[in-house]
């Protein structure tokens, strides 16, 4: 066993596990081959959500949008530079989580693909990477088992462990910016829980009753967690904000056909994430207060944006290739070429 396989190897089914057809309709009208791939790949956070009543079983907090003030914050912010962008690219049969400079070249994979004694028949799913805020471990979701489970290891892709798994598809890590706790979505109970960094502690923030909530991203403030949310049942979706201790529900964006991925910039001033509202999928920015709502991208097939480290550009997958372009839309060029790629994720220092 190499000395980079799992610290804590899961041997568990190797039974398939179902991939909920999360945004097929885009595979139609003749799409490469390769983003019909990565639509599949999108499985993870297949469930979004909005609702009538707050997780706490009040009303939703006004009319619609969360009209607060947002101080900046600073703390932790680096000097301006390229950095490193982990992410996610399908290799030798599945999904695996890589590395590479942010300026693009040759892409490093961190993790393996777990050991088993008996062949996997399936396809392993391994993505939605998230950095720590010292940059030192990446939380990852990964379906190794048969179930779908939060894993985290070192940035060098050594000493995985698991922090949580269920049959209700456990998706979508964020760190908290002390790096102290982990939110992420349960998905087929449409609920968002929060976890020790070390495993424990396990505590839902949102109740799942009328709504089904997905994409958790954590505020740089640490008081805040923004998230998808959308009615059961329902046809449209927006990003809500709510206080990391599961209070103070509100409304940021106008509700649209689909919403996916909400990320903070650095200093939590904006929020970038995937929107449609014709027949393609865009990157928007929106302020923290629910004002200033810009869409930057054509209505492609434009997924996953998150920041830089230093706030001025933002990273997005179009159609299975990762691209990168200026915080205001310009200056679009390609990272990636001839992979599958998805997920993009900055490291923060």
């Amino acid at each position: 066993m190499s000395t980079r396989e799992f610290a804590d190897l899961d041997t568990g089914n190797t039974t398939a596990m179902p991939i909920p057809p999360r945004l097929a309709a885009i595979c139609l009208g003749g799409l490469a081959a390769a983003a019909a791939v990565t639509v599949l790949a999108f499985w993870a956070t297949s469930n979004s959500g909005r609702s009538r009543a707050s997780a706490t079983g009040r009303q939703e907090v006004g009319r619609s949008v969360c009209h607060q003030t947002q101080r900046p914050h600073t703390s932790g912010q680096v000097a301006r530079g390229e950095g490193k962008i982990a992410f996610v690219r399908w290799a030798g049969g599945s999904y695996a989580v890589f590395v590479m400079a942010a300026k693009g070249g040759p892409a490093h994979r961190l993790s393996l693909a777990p050991l088993h004694p008996f062949p996997i028949r399936r396809h392993v799913y391994q993505g939605e990477p998230a950095w720590s805020p010292d940059g030192t471990r990446i939380a990852f979701t990964s379906d190794r088992t048969g179930r779908s489970g939060i894993y985290v290891m070192r940035s060098d892709g050594t000493r995985t462990r698991r922090l949580s798994i269920s049959d209700a598809g456990d998706v979508r890590p964020s760190w908290s910016p002390d790096g102290q706790r982990i939110v992420f979505a349960r998905s087929a109970l449409g609920r968002l829980y929060v976890i020790d960094a070390d495993g424990g502690h396990l505590r839902p923030i949102t109740q799942g009753v009328y709504a089904s909530d997905s994409d958790p991203a954590w505020s740089p403030d640490g008081t805040r967690i923004a998230f998808v949310r959308r009615q059961r049942g329902g046809d449209v979706a927006a990003v809500y904000l709510i206080g990391a201790d599961g209070q103070g529900l509100c409304r940021l964006t106008p509700f649209a056909k689909s919403v996916y991925w909400p990320a903070w910039s650095p200093d939590g001033s904006r929020l970038t994430y995937t929107k449609r509202n014709g027949s393609g999928f865009a990157v928007a920015v929106v302020r923290a207060d629910g004002r200033g709502l810009r869409t930057l991208t054509p209505e492609w097939l434009d997924f996953t944006p998150t920041w830089s480290s230093d706030g001025t550009k933002i990273v997005f997958a179009r159609e299975a290739t990762l691209f990168v372009m200026n915080a205001d839309g310009s200056g679009v060029h390609r990272l990636t070429s001839g992979t599958i790629d998805d997920s993009p994720a900055w490291r923060p220092t």
